[in-house]
């Protein structure tokens, strides 16, 4: 019947966000609703497999980690496993791909010694990441190194700055450290700004149990670790959009960021566009139609005919600067020829789109 089509549509359209079933029957189980017949048996199927991924994936998240340990690094834990050790219920909860941990720069020769030496294998680092190393354990878990909390060298604050109220956590009974709640807070916004995870929405689950499980949250320390991050712009639009998901964002944070957005340099405004366009669903097209006004669509235009040269030289960097401008030639092209081709609507643009009208709050995702 009608009641079953429904159903259907709506597992097929959660099939490429299958890592949020188990909290979607954690969250229909604690507040009884009904899940349907039809589709029950695939939250319980799938909360079951991340359940048993869970128990994998922390064992081998605890022997890393005692190995870096043991080589004399201290790497603190971040995005998913760091999550999951603390503001989510259970493990099973928070989906985890792969191992993040954050490395002094210095120590990151170390640990990357440290793994291949236990036969680990160096991947290619994910594309315009500078400072972070990606290698796969010989137990095929994925970890990856960063000796800079954002792959955007514009967001340069550093991991001694960014990491300097850690605060301890247990992988399996191995001690390790994790970020402060507010670092925590900007870390999962600022890489959901920067990159394609903006579309999987875990972030958005990630902002509510770390809102949840620190109502006190130092709003303080958070602005002020996204002005030394120069985040301002695009973490402010995503604030703006869980605040209107009732999430608890208190106004006066929201108005504070809100002006200091409003008066972000115009390399602040290309960056959050250029990291919106390299994602998933963030190609030019969508940039183009869902933006609300001739205004700011003429600032997209500038920004991928003219960008600035800070936006460039962030974006692009060349060992000489005598090369810059035939960078300026060959972004346009290849722009036009790779990203016209999208299809419209995607909920990533018009988030983006909002960041070049900070002074006012994102009407949908």
């Amino acid at each position: 019947g009608a009641r079953g089509a429904a159903e259907a549509a709506l597992l097929e359209d959660l099939v490429p966000r299958r890592a949020l079933l188990p909290l979607l029957l954690q969250s229909t189980t604690r507040n009884g609703l009904a899940a349907g017949r039809g589709l029950l048996p695939h939250l319980r199927a799938a909360t079951l497999r991340e359940e048993l991924r869970a128990n994998r994936f922390r064992q081998l998240a605890a022997d890393v980690l005692t190995l870096l340990q043991q080589a004399g690094t201290e790497p603190t834990l971040v995005r998913g496993a760091a999550l999951a050790a603390t503001v989510y219920p259970a493990w099973g909860l928070r989906h985890c791909h792969d191992l993040d941990l954050l490395v002094r720069p210095a120590a990151l020769d170390v640990a990357v010694r440290a793994l291949i030496g236990v036969g680990s294998v160096a991947l290619a680092a994910p594309p315009r990441a500078p400072g972070s190393v990606l290698l796969r354990h010989p137990s095929a878990l994925q970890v990856a190194l960063h000796s800079r909390p954002f792959g955007v060298p514009y967001y340069g604050v550093s991991v001694e700055r960014f990491s300097r109220d850690q605060q301890p956590l247990a992988v399996d009974a191995v001690r390790a450290w994790g970020l402060s709640s507010a670092a925590n807070v900007v870390h999962v916004l600022g890489h959901a700004s920067t990159s394609a995870s903006r579309d999987n929405l875990r972030w958005v689950a990630d902002v509510w149990h770390l809102l949840a499980a620190h109502p006190g949250l130092d709003w303080e320390g958070v602005i002020a670790l996204l002005e030394a991050a120069r985040l301002t712009l695009p973490v402010f639009v995503l604030l703006a959009y869980v605040a209107q998901l009732g999430m608890p964002v208190p106004a006066d944070v929201l108005a504070r960021l809100a002006a200091h957005a409003a008066r972000a340099p115009r390399a602040a405004e290309e960056v959050a566009l250029g990291a919106a366009h390299a994602s998933a669903r963030g190609r030019l097209r969508n940039l183009w139609l869902s933006t609300p006004s001739w205004r700011a669509r003429a600032r997209i235009a500038r920004w991928l005919v003219a960008p600035s040269v800070d936006y460039m030289r962030s974006a692009y960097p060349v060992p000489s600067a005598w090369l810059l401008p035939l960078r300026y030639v060959h972004r346009p092209a290849r722009s036009l020829v790779w990203k016209l081709t999208a299809r419209p609507g995607a909920a990533a643009a018009r988030v983006t789109a909002a960041a070049l009208r900070p002074s006012r709050l994102p009407r949908d995702h």
